[in-house]
């Protein structure tokens, strides 16, 4: 079985947000295995978001490794389906 990383997005996978987060996914790509994302609470997401999700998943890539998704809200299904991002973020259907 393969190690992960759980990381909680939060209520905002925004711009304002993206420090923070970019800690959580750095720790996590440094500590080896996949990331697993608990978008369960996310009400507003911006590009800026998605951008560090998609970079998140081209590091994974390079290590073998995956994001998976433990819950996702409305509004990621929502906004990734608007952009056509769900296969860039590996969102399920």
């Amino acid at each position: 079985m393969t190690d992960t990383s759980p990381i909680n997005c939060g209520n905002r996978l925004s711009i304002d947000q993206a420090e923070a987060l970019l800690e959580k996914l750095e720790a996590a790509v440094q500590a080896g295995g996949d990331v697993v994302l608990d978008g369960s609470e996310v009400q507003y997401s911006d590009t800026a978001g998605y951008q560090l999700l998609i970079s998140l998943r081209k590091s994974l890539e390079t290590t073998g490794n995956s994001i998976q998704w433990h819950a996702v809200s409305d509004n990621i299904r929502e906004i990734t389906g608007y952009l056509g991002l769900k296969q860039a973020i590996n969102l399920p259907d």
